[in-house]
């Protein structure tokens, strides 16, 4: 599953770019993007300032690299998730986002791509690191 930050590395002037093509490469066919993440990439566009047709362009380049990587988007929000999501904040102290989409991951296979080490602490949720694969 897709952490929002690995949405962001996507971006060529990102410092992480290369690691991240390198994980969509290695995991080709098997990644997931939570609906979830998709808000989250919007709201954070909209709070820098980003127009409506700047976050379209931004969501239509996702949406042609989840194309050409066989990078599937799920839709999870579901009363069970919201639950889920309202004890990680809890238990964990997970921001709102960071626990949705710990709450997604765990709905579909526990294992999320993100450098945030939040995840490390939530039972049952598997974290492979972005920025390992900077140096490979």
């Amino acid at each position: 599953m897709a952490d929002t930050e690995l949405l962001f590395t996507f971006n060529p002037r990102d410092p992480r770019y290369k690691g991240a093509l390198r994980i969509i490469e290695e995991l080709r066919g098997k990644l997931y993007v939570p609906d979830v993440a998709l808000l989250e990439f919007e709201i954070v566009l909209k709070s820098r300032g980003k127009s409506q047709d700047e976050i379209k362009q931004a969501l239509l380049a996702l949406k042609r690299i989840f194309t050409n990587y066989d990078i599937k988007e799920v839709n999870t929000v579901n009363t069970i998730m919201l639950i889920n999501h309202l004890e990680l904040m809890t238990d964990y102290g997970l921001s709102y986002f960071d626990s949705l989409i710990a709450s997604a991951t765990l709905l579909v296979d526990g294992v999320i791509v993100s450098d945030d080490p939040a995840f490390d602490k939530v039972e049952g949720l598997r974290r492979i690191p972005i920025s390992a694969r900077l140096d490979c």
